[in-house]
């Protein structure tokens, strides 16, 4: 018992240090707040033919359910390298 719930703790940590690892060489360039404004900026990247990464952090006050689309936080990562092409490619009308 004791050695499966260890088991199941070093599988987690290693999981969580992975994701942490993943992120090392990527920056957050932009945090967009409901759908609308994150379809907008992932289709600017696309466009532009960069990739990018999302990571969307739990919102457990919401209280409106069905519409926890409308403000959903989304915080779009893309490389380090690629970050000034990004920023201007995200703020370009």
């Amino acid at each position: 018992m004791y050695i499966m719930i260890g088991i199941l703790v070093f599988v987690i940590a290693c999981a969580v240090t992975a994701k942490l690892i993943s992120y090392k060489y990527w920056t957050c360039i932009y945090t967009a707040f409901g759908n609308e404004n994150y379809f907008k900026v992932v289709a600017k990247l696309e466009r532009e033919g960069i990739r990018f990464k999302t990571k969307t952090p739990m919102n457990l006050g919401s209280d409106n359910f069905q519409h926890r689309h409308e403000n959903t936080q989304y915080d779009v990562f893309v490389k380090k390298e690629q970050e000034s092409i990004a920023q201007r490619a995200v703020h370009k009308s």
